[in-house]
């Protein structure tokens, strides 16, 4: 059997080209309110909006099966002034349940965890940057349902 993901999993099963009989296509989750604004940007339910800043499927150079990590930087630059960690927390998991199990899904499928991080501004991964504000949370992934890590 082969699991077919993304791109060709469309046209597979849109158009019928390029499938075999034994093509399996992996089911997508069904994330809950997973809007993108025409801009970029992501309502989140407390009311902060973010921005994709960056996805890194870790360890990087892995093939597919072989990532262990999904992580998915978020920047806004209402962090840190107008809303709090406290205000954002409930936030993490939202964005778990959506846009993480969907890169997931495409991207990943055995991948373990998905690292969601929040920063007040654009920052290179892994570099000191002390005037930024920045929260993490990580998830384990267990039957397509994101586990908050302690």
């Amino acid at each position: 059997m082969i699991a077919a993901f993304g791109i060709w999993a469309t046209v597979c099963a849109v158009t019928g080209l390029g499938c075999e009989e034994e093509v399996v296509l992996a089911p997508l989750p069904e994330p809950v309110a997973l809007e993108t604004a025409a801009d970029g940007t992501i309502a989140l339910p407390s009311g902060l909006v973010v921005r994709l800043h960056e996805t890194r499927l870790e360890p990087v150079g892995a093939p597919t099966g072989g990532v262990n990590a999904v992580r998915l930087r978020y920047v806004s630059a209402q962090l840190g002034t107008e809303f709090s960690f406290d205000e954002v927390e409930g936030d993490f998991t939202h964005l778990c349940g959506t846009f993480g199990l969907l890169t997931r899904a495409r991207s990943a499928p055995n991948a373990e965890q998905v690292i969601i991080s929040m920063a007040s501004a654009p920052t290179a991964f892994g570099e000191s940057a002390p005037n930024v504000v920045q929260y993490f949370d990580s998830f384990s992934v267990q039957d397509d349902t994101c586990i908050w890590e302690e």
